[in-house]
């Protein structure tokens, strides 16, 4: 009788164990999360690494994976389970669409999740409004001095004779997808002396010349969420016409993953939802210039928001 007594006891016992272990994560399985291997890849993806365990789920960091190419295949070779990913990539990742799709938001962010969930099982869900594309910068002291907001309003600063010496790579020169559209879109044209071509993109050695106004440098190619720009005190000017495409930074979910945990689609989507061009300037500055990990200033964003406790 006491046998069956112990027996009953240690069988409440377990079952009570795998109850308590069964609800102690939403996952069953950890969740690999990776993300680009740069400063804004590596905030994103703390953040929704963040944002994952704090609702309950299990997750395998690999944030700052790799390479966006690197990253991609891991995605469609279902090495990560979610990744981050920026809309204006999906030219490079999909066949068929008219390269003006890309350079309207919605458009664009729509092309490359129909392409991707019909042809590779991933899902893009709903990107943030912060476009980290192409942009021309200025020093504000000269944006103020002369009205610059947008690029019309720098047409109109060239066309009026205004001096210019613009630091950019020789690719986004030579393209119409850069600046040879935003001549054509806004109707102004840089003379080959107003230029200093560079062979790279690195827009470190831009801002640094725009900054520093080396070799009479007042514009600058940049990159539209930069960490030194604030820092800097440099704008972009605003391109009403998105005549770089627009790259949106968006969370991409393998479908069977979706599947298995719908809800954390809203967790992230919320996460993404707070985010801004200013807010990413911000934080990357916070990482780039003042030297703090990724992971705490995406800990920081989050609780400011209300999204981690």
């Amino acid at each position: 009788m006491m046998k069956n007594k112990l027996y009953i006891l240690a069988l409440v016992v377990v079952l009570m164990i795998s109850l308590l272990s069964a609800c102690s994560s939403p996952a069953e399985d950890p969740i690999v999360l990776g993300s680009f291997v740069d400063t804004e890849g590596g905030i994103l993806g703390n953040m929704v690494l963040l944002a994952l365990e704090s609702n309950g789920y299990t997750v395998t960091d690999k944030v700052q994976f790799g390479t966006p190419d690197v990253h991609r295949n891991a995605l469609l070779q279902d090495e990560l389970d979610i990744g981050i990913d920026y809309t204006g990539n999906g030219q490079y990742y999909s066949e068929g669409f008219d390269e003006e799709i890309w350079r309207d938001a919605k458009e664009g962010y729509n092309a490359i999740k129909t392409y991707d969930e019909e042809n590779n099982g991933l899902i893009w869900l709903t990107p943030a409004k912060a476009n980290n594309t192409e942009m021309l910068a200025v020093k504000k002291e000269f944006a103020d001095a002369n009205n610059l907001k947008t690029l019309a309003d720098f047409a109109d600063y060239v066309n009026n004779g205004g001096e210019v010496k613009f630091i950019t790579s020789q690719l986004f020169a030579e393209k119409n997808m850069g600046l040879l559209g935003m001549e054509e879109g806004y109707g102004f044209k840089l003379k080959p002396e107003q230029l200093i071509m560079l062979s790279h993109g690195n827009t470190a050695e831009t801002i640094s010349a725009l900054a520093n106004g080396t070799d009479g440098v007042n514009v600058a190619l940049v990159y539209g969420t930069d960490g030194s720009l604030p820092d800097l005190d440099l704008v972009v000017l605003d391109d009403p016409l998105s005549i770089p495409p627009v790259f949106e930074p968006s969370v991409i979910v393998r479908a069977e993953v979706l599947e298995k945990y719908p809800e954390i689609k809203e967790i992230i989507e919320d996460v993404f939802e707070t985010l801004t061009l200013e807010n990413l300037q911000l934080m990357n500055k916070k990482v780039i210039v003042d030297g703090l990990s990724p992971k705490d200033v995406a800990k920081e964003h989050l609780v400011e928001e209300g999204l981690y406790e």
